[in-house]
């Protein structure tokens, strides 16, 4: 009986063969998230929360990126960066969204102006986030994760002149960093729209360029912008400013059903601890701007309402300018009205 004895040169080569047969080891997918924020921000916090969660769902599946202050995109380019695969994920403002889809502003129509944030959560969390979100979806081509996070509440602050009423706000020269409602908002109250990028601010207000300007109170304090001669602020609770959870619908149709449901679940619990640190984040703030000399004055619910229905006669209009959806429009008027708001 012979015996055939292989050689280790042809040992190795049937050995390196057999790798080719055997199925590649699956490499983790990127998902890159860009944020035009710095690490301290609230909206950084909770998207650190939300990739620890993710973490413990996925394992290594996902090979997790997040970039701050911009290091890749700003939020206004959020949009056309996931359709290119660029990143996997963004969280820009309504106010960067409008331009593409408008409807993502219906929380900043004069309906909103003045409105508990609680209310506007109960809405975005309910059938009318819903149906934006569709709408979001179907035109950005992006998956939406489910509820909005916040920014905070918007306030005016003012330099040199201290603001009590509304019509002291008359012919002031007041800054904000981009979205049609915003400027439309601050026209109708009897001021001079002057759009500014929020890291710009310094320098504009050390030149005089401004009055005041449009802000959350977070968004001062982590800019330090009483060094720059803010100090005062009127607390008229404009909008709750939010964040929108976007996903590139490439990246999402890639992924399976078990990593979908990991990434969705993740985010629900980072977005619930997210709004729970603004609601610290802007008692804090409130505390660290009165320590720094800015006094706060607030108008009463009546003065807003007041505000609020003065807004709203300009509303018809700026709906139809901008092309918001009538459908979500009224479905919007139809439950602040259910929630007893006045407009």
């Amino acid at each position: 009986m012979s015996s055939h004895r292989i050689s280790p040169l042809r040992c190795a080569g049937l050995f390196a063969f057999a790798l080719t047969l055997a199925p590649a080891a699956h490499a983790a997918d990127k998902f890159r998230i860009s944020l035009d924020t710095n690490p301290n921000h609230v909206r950084n916090k909770g998207v650190e929360v939300f990739v620890a969660e993710l973490q413990k769902r996925v394992g290594d599946q996902l090979a997790v990126e997040v970039y701050p202050s911009a290091q890749l995109f700003r939020d206004r380019d959020v949009p056309k960066a996931l359709r290119q695969g660029a990143i996997e994920m963004g969280l820009p403002g309504t106010w960067q969204l409008e331009g593409s889809e408008p409807s993502a502003a219906v929380t900043a129509l004069p309906m909103f102006y003045g409105v508990d944030p609680e209310i506007t959560h109960r809405l975005m969390d309910d059938k009318l986030g819903a149906l934006v979100n569709q709408k979001i979806e179907d035109r950005l081509k992006v998956k939406v994760l489910g509820n909005w996070a916040d920014a905070g509440s918007i306030h005016f602050y003012t330099t040199g002149k201290e603001v009590r009423s509304y019509d002291q706000l008359q012919g002031m020269k007041i800054q904000y960093s981009g979205g049609t409602t915003f400027s439309a908002r601050i026209e109708a109250l009897g001021g001079v729209p002057v759009m500014i990028p929020f890291s710009d601010l310094p320098m504009a207000m050390s030149q005089g360029a401004i009055d005041a300007i449009a802000s959350s109170r977070e968004g001062v304090r982590t800019a330090k912008l009483w060094d720059s001669g803010l100090k005062y602020s009127f607390d008229d609770y404009q909008m709750m400013a939010q964040y929108v959870p976007l996903v590139s619908e490439r990246f999402w149709k890639k992924q399976s059903p078990d990593v979908q449901a990991a990434i969705t679940e993740a985010w629900q619990v980072a977005v619930k601890q997210q709004r729970d640190m603004v609601k610290q984040v802007e008692l804090d703030a409130a505390k660290t701007l009165q320590e720094n000399g800015i006094q706060a004055f607030s108008p009463d619910e009546a003065a807003r309402t007041e505000a609020r229905k003065k807004l709203s006669q300009s509303q018809d209009a700026l709906v139809k300018a901008m092309k918001i959806d009538v459908e979500a429009e009224q479905l919007a008027k139809q439950e602040l009205q259910a929630a007893n708001v006045e407009f």
